[in-house]
């Protein structure tokens, strides 16, 4: 598990939020910077794949994001037998 800090100007705070919940995230707190809502919040790393490419996306390039690992936890089942799908597809690829 993650611990993801996300600096976003306020006008894409809900997006952002959102996306992060898709991600299996759980957000800790939000907080104000200026123009920006900094995003504290926990994240799955398989669930982080390509996370600043989505980042910029989402936030018109002005979006940033610092992660740093604060704990192993268990893999639900269905969300191991993705991860081992996913691994699979990319070894037959290459």
């Amino acid at each position: 598990i993650y611990q993801v800090t996300i600096t976003v100007p306020e006008e894409f705070l809900g997006e952002v939020m959102g996306d992060l919940t898709s991600r299996r995230g759980r957000i800790s707190g939000t907080s104000a910077d200026g123009h920006f809502q900094v995003i504290e919040a926990e994240v799955p790393l398989a669930e982080m794949d390509r996370y600043a490419t989505r980042l910029r996306s989402m936030s018109q390039g002005k979006g940033m994001h610092t992660q740093s690992l604060v704990r192993y936890d268990e893999v639900p089942n269905d969300v191991q037998a993705r991860i081992a799908e996913k691994s699979a597809d990319q070894a037959q690829a290459a």
